[in-house]
C-alpha cells in the first residue's frame, strides 16, 4: 500500500483531469452529434455506407439506432484513453528517471515485487476512475438526450472504452520497465495509439479481421456488439491474452533490470 499510496498521490491530480475532460465531452458533444442522424439521407451514398462510417465501426443500420452516435463518438475517445492508459503506464516507470526518484523509491524496504504491485494497482486505479467517469457521464448523456435505449448494450460499448484504456495501460506498464529513460512519454504513448488505430481503419476497410488482431481497436467493434449483443469471442481471448503478457512480461523485466540510481 505504500508504494500505490505514494504513486497515487503525484499521479491523481492527471487522473482527475483526464476524468473530468472525457466526461464533459462526452456529456455535451453526444447531443450535438444526433443532429447529424437527420443528416444521413443527404450523404452521399458509399460514405454512409462503405465509407467514412464503417472505418470506424458503425454501420448505417446502427447509425439509426439511440445507441448508433454514440458508438461512433466512443470509437473516437477510445483513442483518448488509449493515449492516457499508455502514457500514464509509461509514466510509472518513466518518473523514477526523469524525477530521480529510483534511489529513494527502490530504496525502501519493500522490495521490487512490491513496487510492482503498487505501480500495476495504481494503473488499474485510474484506469477505473476515468472509465467509471466516462461512463457515468454517458449513462447519464444518454437518459437525457436520447432514452428508449438498450442497457446491456451501452453498457458492452461503455466498458469497451474501459478495456482499450486498461489495454493501453498494460502496453506503456511493459514499455515503461523495458525503457524507463523515455523522456517523452506522452509522444510516445500518442504515436503507438494512434498506428493501432490506423491498422484497425484499414483492416476495416479491406474486410481482413486476420489484421485486426494487431490493434485493440478492432476487439470491440459497435456493430459486431450491436449484432452479438456481446463481444467478439476471439477477439475477447486474445485480449486478455495479451493484456496478460504484458502483466506477466513487465514484472519478469522489473525484476531483473538495473536500476541507476543518482551519484
Amino acid at each position: 500500500m505504500v508504494v500505490f499510496q505514494y504513486e497515487w498521490k503525484r499521479s491523481k491530480k492527471s487522473i482527475l483531469i483526464w476524468a473530468i475532460v472525457l466526461a464533459v465531452c462526452i456529456f455535451f458533444m453526444t447531443p450535438v452529434y444526433y443532429g447529424l442522424i437527420g443528416m444521413t439521407d443527404s450523404l452521399p451514398e458509399n460514405f454512409a455506407q462503405g465509407g467514412f462510417f464503417e472505418t470506424v465501426g458503425v454501420s448505417l443500420d446502427l447509425l439509426m439506432k439511440p445507441l448508433g452516435m454514440y458508438s461512433f463518438l466512443t470509437g473516437f475517445f477510445m483513442i483518448a484513453g488509449g493515449i492516457f492508459g499508455m502514457h500514464f503506464g509509461l509514466s510509472l516507470h518513466t518518473k523514477e528517471c526523469t524525477e530521480n526518484t529510483s534511489e529513494y523509491l527502490f530504496t525502501k524496504p519493500c522490495g521490487r515485487r512490491m513496487i510492482y504491485r503498487g505501480k500495476t494497482q495504481c494503473l488499474l486505479g485510474g484506469v477505473c476512475v476515468v472509465g467509471g467517469a466516462y461512463l457515468v457521464a454517458s449513462l447519464v448523456t444518454m437518459l437525457l438526450f436520447k432514452p428508449g435505449f438498450s442497457l446491456g448494450e451501452f453498457f458492452l460499448l461503455a466498458i469497451s472504452f474501459f478495456l482499450v484504456t486498461l489495454f493501453f495501460g498494460a502496453l506503456g506498464l511493459l514499455l515503461g520497465s523495458c525503457k524507463p529513460n523515455n523522456r517523452s512519454p506522452l509522444l510516445t504513448a500518442g504515436l503507438i495509439v494512434f498506428l493501432e488505430y490506423c491498422i484497425t481503419a484499414f483492416s476495416r476497410t479491406v474486410s481482413n479481421r486476420m489484421i485486426g488482431f494487431l490493434s485493440p481497436f478492432s476487439f470491440f467493434n459497435p456493430s459486431e456488439i450491436h449484432k452479438l449483443r456481446f463481444y467478439e469471442w476471439d477477439y475477447l481471448i486474445w485480449y486478455i491474452f495479451l493484456v496478460a503478457a504484458f502483466l506477466i512480461l513487465s514484472h519478469a523485466v522489473l525484476m531483473k533490470r538495473d536500476i541507476k540510481f543518482v551519484a
